[in-house]
């Protein structure tokens, strides 16, 4: 693809020099300011110097509807342009150089380089201005009008492709989709069935006139044999009888001439009637004056009546009444499902907001009712570990206090001075003895207390460690129920959510059928004049067809004339029975040749059959090939509006293929604001058109590249005031999106573009002269 690298100018309009190189893949915002008039502010600063001497360079022509030298510094005779343009694909580098005189003609010269070494073959040599302006298109691989609708666009030049004529809307898809090949495939294969159809009709008057000589001798044979068995005819009144016939045949030559004449009248009448609908087709009246009109037009006109589309429509109509009256419903429950779904996401984000109170502290508390456990555990293990202690010192007093009291009880007391001693144990201390069993009882009785004591506190403790596991239950029981109650309510919000999901999914279903039928109905205007036309044609066909028929008719009535003539001539000179064999022998012949034009006739038909069938594989694939460019239109188009955040859409209605055969090449633009129609392109603000424009400026420059040879096409888009209805949000919107595709832009603006945009150039005109300034 070629890029434009530089541009260098000299005398041309308000600039004496001129150097820009050009900023590659992004948008150059092109400001002016004009020192001479402060009131004129960028108006009159030179910045359409720019653009025009890209277009003097590449085409030859100013942009503006002036002459050459009009383009030229008043202060000069003559001025210079010169292009420097680069091709990657191929290596090339191509340099265009024209000088425009006052008074001389004017020079081109293209300097073409490859591989970086210059090419000396004369190639981009030409002998004429013409010529080198024909290379130079060529050599780009673009035509002057896709140049001018597509590369460089100025309100001087530009059409857009949306308000065109269906007309221009065709020749631009054609020439996209390389149908124009095919037309003239088509136009060649017309040219070769020709002598076909005029061979055909000649061999089809030729069987008729054939076929009303057999079929009058087969009368006259019979008449001529019933004569011969009856006698009661005379010779005078049969010839009476064929003159009768002679003039009915005369008369049914003239009647069929007049029939021939009011279908020739009623085919005229039928063309100003097909005219008068494409009129209707193209304008852009409402559906029901439309269909009000076409009926009162095409009804005297057409054999078969056009559909109740009044009725259709009504039908539709009242099937949308039914769906909307059902979209209510769905919207009230949803209105009702929503209301349900706050009142529970409320009561859980309650519920949940009281829960996490709770949780802030629940783990605090459980760890001090498990701290307050343990401790009362380790006490109590304490208290039991020194209760067993006790016990078993107490064990061994009450072993010491039993070992006393056993020794003790066999105590003898002597009675003459009461001394105490034991049989066994003559030096056994009793005093000791008892004094140690008293102390062991103290210490019985001591431990005793010392254990009811521990066994209290041991009681406390257990009856605390239940009260706080006791608690601690009911803690835990309050958290699960806190759980179940939050899960209660999540259940709840989500049932309610799936519910609303639900009615959204219903009425999603309603709306999409609606959007349907609303789609529908707004495709119906097509279908009707789809169907308006193939009534023509059809018309067409029947009068056509009843012409032949009659002329067929008069065919074989002249020749059963001549005929009948005939056998008048010979009834003057020969016998009854010679004129029957005569006849008879005139009959074989006849029928010799109505075999042998029949054959001949087939051998047409067939021949024209084939042309009729790569006729109509070329007008299918005409069809598809036109489709599939319109089908790439209206996605880039509407990828790039989905880009720069628009809610507008573009649909576009391609090529039909009639029942009869015959393709409708009819481009139909449709815009949708949310997937509803809302009417013509023209309704819209300057600058919603603005923005669908440009989409479709970028959707054609990607589609001509696209269709380009191999390597050619132009990496280029230059705007002159084309987006000057746009506000400051949408061209920074368009901005954006332009430098995200990476195409290398120029626009020109007034202005209204936040001042942090990155990429400008501003041209300033100062006592007379402009001059560039780069400010990035």
């Amino acid at each position: 693809m070629w890029k434009l690298l530089s541009i260098h100018a000299k005398n041309l309009c308000a600039f004496r020099e001129l150097h820009y190189k050009l900023f590659q893949g992004v948008t150059t915002l092109i400001f002016g300011n004009n020192l001479d008039n402060d009131s004129q502010k960028s108006n009159g600063s030179g910045k359409s110097a720019l653009v025009e001497a890209v277009a003097l360079g590449i085409t030859g022509a100013p942009l503006r509807r002036i002459k050459n030298e009009e383009i030229i510094n008043d202060m000069a005779e003559q001025c210079m342009v010169t292009l420097h343009l680069q091709n990657d694909t191929s290596n090339e580098e191509l340099y265009i150089e024209r000088h425009i005189s006052r008074k001389g003609p004017a020079v081109v010269e293209c300097s073409l380089f490859r591989n970086g070494v210059s090419v000396n073959t004369g190639e981009a040599v030409h002998p004429t201005v013409d010529a080198y302006n024909k290379y130079i298109l060529n050599k780009l691989g673009i035509t002057k009008d896709e140049l001018y609708n597509n590369f460089i666009l100025s309100r001087h030049k530009y059409q857009d492709f949306l308000s065109s004529s269906d007309k221009d809307k065709k020749e631009i898809i054609n020439r996209f989709s390389n149908a124009i090949l095919v037309d003239k495939a088509i136009e060649k294969l017309i040219e070769d069935k020709l002598p076909i159809e005029s061979k055909l009709r000649e061999a089809e008057l030729t069987l008729a006139g054939i076929d009303g000589r057999i079929g009058l001798l087969t009368e006259q044979i019979k008449k001529e044999e019933s004569l011969l068995e009856e006698k009661q005819q005379t010779k005078a009144e049969h010839i009476r009888g064929i003159h009768d016939s002679i003039n009915e045949k005369r008369t049914s030559i003239r009647q069929k001439r007049e029939e021939i004449e009011l279908v020739c009248q009623a085919v005229s009448l039928l063309e100003i009637a097909d005219k008068q609908v494409q009129e209707l087709e193209n304008s852009e009246l409402p559906m029901e004056e439309c269909l009000m009109k076409l009926k009162s037009m095409l009804t005297p006109h057409i054999e078969q009546a056009l559909t109740s589309w009044d009725e259709v429509i009504l039908q539709k109509k009242n099937e949308i009444k039914v769906q909307e009256e059902n979209l209510n419903k769905w919207n009230e429950a949803i209105e009702k499902a929503e209301t349900e779904i706050m009142q529970r996401k409320a009561a859980y984000t309650k519920l949940q907001n009281e829960f996490k109170g709770f949780c802030e502290k629940y783990p605090e508390k459980v760890l001090q009712y498990d701290l307050q456990l343990k401790e009362l555990n380790t006490r109590i293990e304490q208290l039991t570990e020194n209760s067993e202690l006790l016990k078993k010192e107490r064990r061994t007093i009450l072993t010491a206090i039993e070992n006393i009291k056993a020794k003790l009880t066999g105590i003898i007391t002597c009675p003459a001075c009461q001394y105490e001693f034991l049989l066994s144990d003559d030096d056994y201390d009793i005093p000791t003895a008892r004094k140690e069993l008293e102390e062991n009882e103290f210490h019985n009785k001591s431990i005793i207390r010392e254990l009811d004591i521990y066994h209290q506190d041991i009681e406390d403790m257990e009856r605390t460690e239940g009260n706080l596991k006791g608690e601690k239950r009911t803690l835990i029981g309050q958290h699960t129920q806190w759980n179940d109650q939050m899960t209660d309510l999540e259940t709840l919000v989500n049932q309610a959510t799936q519910k609303s999901e639900n009615l959204h999914a219903n009425r999603k279903r309603v709306s999409d059928a609606i959007t349907f039928i609303q789609e529908d109905i707004r495709t119906i205007l097509r279908r009707v004049f789809d169907e308006a036309f193939e009534r023509i044609d059809d018309s067409y066909h029947i009068k056509e067809k009843k012409k032949n028929n009659l002329e067929q008719d008069i065919v074989a009535a002249n020749n059963a004339i001549s005929l009948l003539e005939g056998m008048l001539s010979d009834m003057d000179r020969m016998s009854d029975s010679d004129v029957t064999l005569s006849l008879k022998k005139s009959l074989k012949e006849y029928r010799k040749q109505s075999s042998e034009t029949l054959n001949i006739k087939n051998g047409f038909e067939k021949r024209l059959q084939k042309f009729e069938e790569q006729s109509q594989l070329f007008l299918q694939f005409k069809s598809y090939l036109a489709n599939t460019k319109i089908e790439a239109l209206s996605k880039v188009t509407n990828e790039f509006l989905e880009s720069i955040d628009s809610d507008i859409r573009v649909k576009f209605s391609g090529y039909t293929i009639l029942k009869s055969g015959k393709v409708r090449e009819k481009i139909s633009v449709s815009l949708l604001r949310n997937g509803i129609d809302c009417g013509s392109f023209d309704k819209f603000s300057e600058g919603e058109k603005a923005r669908v424009n440009l989409a479709n400026i970028l959707a054609m420059n990607k589609l001509v590249n696209s269709s380009a040879e191999d390597g050619k096409g132009m990496d280029l888009l230059i705007l002159d005031e084309i987006l000057a209805a746009v506000d400051e949000n949408g061209l920074a919107c368009i901005f954006l999106a332009l430098n995200r595709v990476a195409i290398t832009s120029l626009v020109i603006s007034h202005g209204n573009i936040a001042e942090n945009y990155p990429h400008t150039l501003i041209i300033n005109k100062h006592n007379g002269q402009s001059f560039i300034h780069e400010d990035n």
